[in-house]
């Protein structure tokens, strides 16, 4: 069986959990996050030559959750007379007749515990005829599942071809979650 979830969801579905899936699979968990595509580019930096494709925000009554505006027109290339934006969190701040689309999406949460039970994956993965590919086990990118993914799918299969893809896709970039 071949997890291809996040780690919470991977812990619901096993029937019976040994305690290194729950420790490491339990270390590694979710939030739900509002995520609102819009055009208020009120929520970038002021100075316009501080806009990056991630635009991340302290809010003092929010510590407990990630709030943070991806610049889509950078992120994305877009070339477009308007900016568009996707916000994590932050609704109370976006003008509502800008808005284009609500979402709600699950994103890792990365804590100190986390990055000993990534480590880890050897551990768990491939014991009990079960494997775990996710974002989760990297920087939480949809490439990070994708490079698991091949690290699984060349043990089982033993393709030669995969292992190659796998390093190929293996550049600094991929590596710095870019």
């Amino acid at each position: 069986v071949i997890f291809a979830t996040h780690s919470d969801q991977a812990l619901e579905i096993l029937a019976d959990p040994t305690e290194n899936e729950r420790s490491i699979l339990g270390a590694i968990p979710y939030q739900k996050n509002d995520t609102i595509l819009h055009t208020d580019d009120s929520l970038l930096p002021l100075n316009r030559k501080a806009w990056s494709s991630w635009n991340y925000y302290i809010l003092a009554d929010q510590l407990d959750k990630a709030s943070i505006t991806y610049n889509m027109n950078i992120l994305q290339s877009i070339r477009a007379a308007e900016t568009f934006c996707v916000s994590l969190n932050m609704e109370h701040k976006i003008d509502g007749d800008k808005v284009l689309g609500r979402y709600l999406y699950n994103h890792p949460v990365y804590m100190q515990r986390s990055v000993p039970a990534q480590a880890s994956h050897g551990i768990i993965s491939g014991h009990n005829r079960t494997h775990y590919c996710g974002a989760y086990w990297g920087f939480g990118f949809h490439e990070d599942g994708v490079m698991r993914w091949l690290d699984i799918s060349g043990s089982l299969f033993d393709h030669e071809e995969l292992y190659l893809q796998r390093r190929a896709l293996s550049s600094p970039l991929s590596a710095a979650g870019k």
